[in-house]
């Protein structure tokens, strides 16, 4: 889901004026960007995520050891996500604490809050947008705290997605395309041996369906996926993965980048479909042998009362469900929002049925479609009041925008948390979680 207001404004060319964001500028590769260090991770244990066919593996053995080396491929990896972006009630996520960093050692209060509860939920990773990369990191500080956190000395670990945010434009300007390459070669290099890193994705819904097709944008855009990978090996440990986040588009993103021969291990696609992921396995079949996760999955826990709208669904796994009439009945606007109810229509029951259907579609897809998709990355933990139209990050609106297969009706994206906010001290808001956290933990629980 595009990252809307805060980051498309901020992150800006080397040279543009006023910017006070810590989001890296992509114009230029400083000098002090090359020859990053690798940070060492307090215990020398190594995960490793290595590819076979349709499969994601994983394994884990002390660094440079001969078990490592000698470990084959390990076991079936099959990921159980969130996506992670915890902005703060009145803040965007440029603002401090989260500074478009949310794993920062600045922002342990809030991280610290959420991690323990993402792990007891079940979760076995996490997806994040932005991670700041060297240089630019000594202004915002390392992640290192979260990581060796995520990793909790091998019991039950939470792995990371990281990324550099940047928009899709960015790789028809070849200033911006080297300076991303070494952003991202420096980020993976430093966390290389940190075992709770998964690997990294390209940018987020950079994808537009002009770029997809121009063989010179996928040129760049490998580019970038082969410094990354490259950063890995440099760091210590190169059997980390390299994927994407791209929006759906009929997967096209995958169609042509199968034709560009993109550098990627895995593909990362965002699926917004209602209740279920419709023709999304073909396509999958019909484009790409490799691996592919769900960046991004899920649906509003909003509605606008001022419609009339209904929702229902047919029960069954394949069963769609769908708004009446099929188009906005009524009258609304951005302050005409509320939570789901437990009762009426639409009801909380639409969207607990949509969350535990999709999961288990995942999961089949995995184990009974010889692993067609690997899992996926709910989106997402907690609310962002940001997002909402409106501008003011401190009041909950919504968007004006009707979907007839959400079980609100409409889109909200200020609203798809598993968690509520309610306002809390120093920025560390109360979570209040709704039916869907449960039934999205008790899903994952059957799911071994």
């Amino acid at each position: 889901m595009k990252r809307l207001i805060a980051l498309v404004l901020l992150f800006c060319i080397s040279g543009c004026a006023g910017a006070s964001s810590p989001v890296p500028p992509q114009g230029s590769v400083p000098a002090q960007a090359t020859g990053t260090l690798a940070l060492e991770p307090a215990g020398r244990v190594d995960t490793d995520f290595t590819i076979q066919r349709r499969h994601i593996f994983w394994s884990r053995a002390p660094l440079g050891t001969a078990t490592r080396k000698n470990s084959a491929a390990g076991v079936k990896f099959f990921v159980k996500g969130l996506v992670y972006s915890p902005s703060p009630i009145g803040k965007t996520v440029g603002d401090a604490p989260l500074l478009d960093d949310p794993l920062r050692d600045g922002n342990e209060a809030i991280w610290s809050r959420d991690l323990p509860l993402i792990r007891k939920a079940g979760a076995n990773a996490i997806h994040v947008y932005n991670v700041v990369p060297p240089p630019y990191d000594k202004d915002t500080g390392p992640i290192k705290k979260f990581l060796e956190a995520a990793w909790n000395g091998g019991d039950h670990p939470v792995y990371v997605i990281m990324s550099v945010y940047f928009t899709g434009e960015k790789l028809l300007n070849q200033g911006a395309v080297t300076a991303l390459a070494q952003q991202y070669h420096d980020l993976d290099a430093k966390y290389a041996k940190y075992p709770a890193v998964m690997g990294v994705a390209i940018g987020n819904e950079i994808g537009a369906e002009n770029f997809i097709q121009n063989p010179t944008w996928w040129k760049n855009f490998n580019i970038i996926a082969n410094s990354a990978r490259k950063g890995f090996a440099d760091g210590g440990d190169p059997a980390k993965i390299v994927t994407t986040s791209e929006a759906d588009g009929n997967i096209g993103a995958v169609k042509y980048g199968e034709q560009n021969k993109a550098a990627v291990d895995v593909w990362g696609i965002n699926i917004y479909r209602g209740r279920t992921f419709t023709n999304l396995f073909d396509q999958i079949r019909q484009y790409t042998k490799k691996p592919v996760l769900l960046t991004e999955y899920g649906a509003s826990a909003a509605h606008h009362p001022g419609w009339s709208n209904t929702y229902s669904w047919d029960n069954a796994p394949g069963g769609v469900g769908q708004c009446t009439p099929h188009n906005a009945s009524g009258g609304t606007s951005k302050s005409d929002i509320a939570e789901l109810p437990a009762a009426g229509n639409p009801n909380m029951a639409g969207l607990i049925d949509l969350v535990q259907n999709n999961a288990q579609w995942l999961y089949r897809g995995w184990k009974d479609q010889n692993g067609v998709v690997s899992g996926g990355f709910y989106f997402e933990w907690t609310d962002e009041w940001w997002k909402a139209n409106g501008g003011n990050p401190s009041m909950h609106y919504g968007n004006v925008a009707f979907n007839g297969h959400y079980p609100g009706c409409s889109e909200d994206q200020g609203w798809y948390g598993l968690n509520a906010l309610t306002k809390g001290p120093n920025d560390v808001d109360t979570l209040n979680p709704r039916p869907t956290l449960q039934r999205l933990v008790d899903t994952w629980a059957n799911e071994n």
